[in-house]
């Protein structure tokens, strides 16, 4: 079943404001006919455009983008309209009467507004996902679509791992976890802005920002299976959910319950070679661990006044860890860790005169205790407690504080408070250590964005749109002083189907208080490479908090190029170059490398015969970092197969329940298709609602160099030199994405490779020379398989009980590749075997959802 906004494609295009008609008072504009298979809206804004001074009437048809249709389509759009005039008494309500208007008696004009959901500004997104778009993946929720396009919405100018900032409906949330598991059928649209959109709502520039929008009606209850194992046996995992979500409006109501365990993988359970002499204690080592985990998350939303939206999200999730050592003589040792988190947060939101504002608060708290069996006759179990608690508040007010001729000056600003208590214990024979952090910190940001020049507010300007933006944030914390951020940057589109943005940040960045204080743990038998002497040992690791660490400070300069060149055509090509210097970088304690040894001889141990048995792998600061690379990317979506004229950008909605979830779906005046199955009309719903979907991404770095220490020799990461297991750093990378989804079945295909890597200069081989230990470059393809089981058999007339229902099949690493290391003797050292690089290698998943 499909519903849509309204009945015609004009309808739908003139209740979203974007329709700009110009017909004599006496005759209005007639909409065109829908074809009888399709109801489109458009979620995109229009501005508001001069009345035209003629005498027929003027039509313009635009897409779901904003942007009008091709000249092919508008012509015979408006064929239809000629020979299929609507009944006269049928005025669009957002049309303004001459008289009302004091205007020209000849002219009517339609006036635009912004989409529901919209951002704040006018960047425009550099990325939009329809319902249809977001269908063909086959995801269950927000969580899964957002990893699964991960490409297409990370960055990498930031600290972490790239997660963008996440929206909803144009509006900050407490935490991702309160709409982290909204199902994919309740999204209208997701768009992806670039960083500097993250200004608007508070953010550092180093996060893209995502927006999601929600339908404003929807009601389902969704039950969810999963089972997974890798072909070559052991580990399995299991999982089940359980959610309710019924939104309003503005009012939202969210349930979650999400339970999982995976079994433990023994290296008894994979084919690995032993070193000469040592002992078989594969059973009792675990190459993953075994898991459990339950989660419970709850939202309510709605309006506390006219105008003030309100959120309240709780969670609590526990987890049991359980992994296996190895022997201390004939005893098995273990190691046990217990966690726990609670999280309570709010959102309120609202307007005061032409400022918008946005406030989150949040509580967190996170125990988590470990149990490490010791070894000897005592049976001691040494222990490990952390306890981390947070309190924070930060309110953003964001708007226009004067006109220029290009437009309105906005500006944004951000104050915060936050509270945090990290408290730590370990015991190791009998010796206790304690460590107690409290941190408070206070900040404050302003950004100012000011256009220079528009196209549409200054038709002569050969610029096109042109605007600059600078922000400054100063943060005072209690344990380290005062720190601050200051950018920059230019955003130029000089014609709509290209956007450049130019930026500069200098950025200071604190260690966190986990880094500083985490307890101290003690890991025996850990399985270490000694580069120096050429042999895989068993080693002592110590792990916790530095409290000697130095807050770091960061230098990125980025140039972007968004284009999308065929208007036509949904294709989007990306190029960005990112250059980054960090002073005093804080790192984990990188692979025991001679440079590495050399640098930090105090953080190694070994025995009278030079043997190595002790690594101290606490955080610690680098001297200096120097990184410079480019990432360009490709993402091209179309249907399969020709669909009815205008209706490419139809915002199509898939509903399930039966007639009395359509009904409480739809919003009213919408229009409910059901063509015969078989029909040409079903044919081209078949072509509309179907996608083919192709991304690429590369990236390409051409210096990654690290300064560990001062009087030693700078490290080359893509030539030589190497801080991580997985050896230096890969020069070349490629992530690429295409996929097929159409009458209710979809595939898709995940391939990702990295070119190969070499660590020179180690130990002298017997022949004399110095080694190397090369990595070869490695790729992986994954393989997913849905289908949506209504929509393959029945439509809709399929029973209920396979309404809503989709199986999913899922192949991870289907040629069952792993990577590969190899000495100037072409063997393996024994801890880089490619099943200790990968322990699970191809592995099979099951998977089945119900929305109810």
């Amino acid at each position: 079943m499909l519903a849509g906004s309204a009945s015609t494609p004009l309808q739908a295009q003139e209740k979203a404001g974007n329709v700009v008609q110009s017909p004599p008072a006496q005759r209005r504009a007639p909409p065109a006919p829908a074809p009888t298979e399709t109801v489109p809206s458009g979620p995109r804004s229009a501005e508001a455009r001069p009345a035209q001074d003629i005498s027929e009437p003027t039509i313009e048809f635009q897409g779901a983008d904003g942007e009008a249709l091709s000249p092919e389509i508008q012509r015979e759009l408006l064929e239809q309209v000629k020979k299929d005039p609507p009944p006269v008494d049928r005025v669009p309500p957002s049309i303004t009467s001459p008289a009302a208007a004091g205007s020209n008696d000849d002219e009517v004009v339609v006036t635009g507004q912004r989409p529901r959901g919209s951002v704040v500004g006018d960047l425009p997104p550099e990325r939009t996902f329809s319902p249809i778009d977001i269908r063909a993946y086959g995801v269950n929720d927000i969580e899964e679509l957002l990893d699964t396009v991960r490409p297409q919405v990370s960055s990498d100018r930031g600290r972490d791992d790239g997660d963008p900032v996440v929206l909803l409906n144009g509006k900050r949330v407490s935490s991702f976890a309160e709409i982290a598991k909204i199902p994919t059928e309740a999204i209208e649209r997701m768009e992806v802005f670039p960083e500097e959109l993250s200004l608007e709502y508070g953010y550092p520039a180093d996060q893209k920002v995502v927006n999601v929008v929600t339908f404003e009606r929807y009601n389902s209850g969704t039950g969810q299976l999963s089972h997974a194992m890798p072909t070559e046996g052991g580990r399995d995992t299991a999982g089940i959910d359980a959610s309710y979500l019924r939104i309003r409006n503005d009012t939202r109501f969210n349930f979650d319950a999400d339970y999982d365990r995976a079994r433990a993988l023994l290296e008894s359970e994979r084919d690995l070679a032993r070193v000469s002499g040592a002992r078989d204690d594969g059973r009792f080592r675990t190459l993953l661990p075994q898991t459990e985990r339950l989660a419970l998350t709850g939202t309510v939303s709605g309006n506390l006044l006219r105008d003030v939206s309100a959120t309240l999200n709780g969670r609590f999730q526990t987890s049991d860890t359980r992994s296996l050592l190895g022997l201390a003589g004939d005893q098995p040792l273990t190691r046990d860790t217990e966690a726990n988190a609670i999280h309570l947060g709010t959102s309120l939101s609202g307007s005061a005169g032409r400022w918008l504002w946005f406030f989150t608060g949040n509580y967190d708290r996170a125990t988590a205790d470990t149990f490490t069996d010791a070894g000897g006759a005592l049976e001691i179990r040494e222990e490990a407690r952390l306890v981390n608690a947070l309190a924070d508040g930060e309110l953003v007010f964001s708007g226009s504080v004067l006109n220029l001729p290009a437009g309105p000056v906005s500006m944004s600003l951000r104050g915060g408070a936050e509270f945090r208590d990290f408290r730590s214990r370990s015991l190791r024979g009998g010796d206790e250590r304690r460590a107690d952090f409290s941190r408070d910190r206070g900040a404050v940001q302003a950004s100012l964005d000011v256009p220079i020049a528009r196209r549409r507010k200054q038709p002569s300007s050969w610029l096109g749109n042109l605007s600059a933006n600078a922000n400054i944030e100063v943060e005072e914390l209690s344990d380290i002083g005062t720190l601050r951020t200051f950018g920059y940057g230019l955003n130029w589109s000089p014609v709509e189907a290209i956007s450049v943005i130019a930026s500069v940040t200098d950025e200071e960045g604190p260690p966190t208080v986990e880094q500083l204080g985490a307890p101290l743990v003690v890991t025996p038998n850990v399985r270490t490479y000694d580069f120096i002497r050429r042999e895989a040992i068993d080693v002592t690791r110590v792990f916790g908090g530095n409290p000697d660490l130095r807050s770091d400070n960061r230098d990125v300069v980025r140039l972007a190029l968004n284009a999308k060149p065929f208007q036509a055509t949904d294709i989007t090509f990306n190029i960005d170059y990112i250059r980054t210097r960090i002073e005093d970088p804080i790192a984990p304690f990188p692979i025991a490398t001679p440079e590495i040894e050399a640098a930090f001889p105090e953080r190694f141990t070994r025995d009278r015969d030079g043997r190595l048995v002790r690594i101290d792998s606490r955080p610690l600061n680098f001297q200096r970092s120097d990184q410079e690379q480019m990432r360009w990317g490709v993402n091209f979506t179309r249907p399969l197969g020709l669909v009815p004229p205008g209706s490419q950008n139809a915002n199509v909605r898939f509903v399930s329940g039966g007639e009395a979830g359509l009904q409480a779906a739809i919003p009213p005046g919408a229009r409910i298709v059901r063509p015969e199955a078989g029909s040409a009309a079903a044919k081209r719903v078949e072509n509309l609602t179907s996608r083919l979907i192709f991304s690429i991404y590369h990236t390409w770095r051409f210096t990654d160099e690290l300064l560990v220490r001062e009087g030693v020799p700078v490290l080359d990461l893509l030539d030589g030199s190497a801080i991580g297991g997985r050896g230096g750093r890969p020069r070349h990378e490629l992530e690429l994405q295409a996929g097929a989804f159409k009458g209710g079945l979809g595939a898709r295909i995940t391939a990702a490779w990295q070119s190969g890597t070499v660590v020179r200069g180690l130990a002298s081989s017997p022949g004399g020379s110095t080694g190397d230990l090369r990595f070869s470059d490695f790729a992986s393809l994954n393989l997913n398989l849905f289908a949506n089981l209504a929509d393959r058999f029945g439509g809709a007339r399929a029973p209920n009980w396979l309404r809503g229902t989709r199986i999913t099949i899922g192949i991870d690493n289907l040629f069952n590749r792993r990577p590969r290391v190899r000495d100037d003797a072409g063997s393996t050292p024994f801890n880089y075997q490619p099943t200790f690089l990968d322990p699970l290698g191809r592995s099979l998943s099951f998977g089945l959802r119900k929305i109810l």
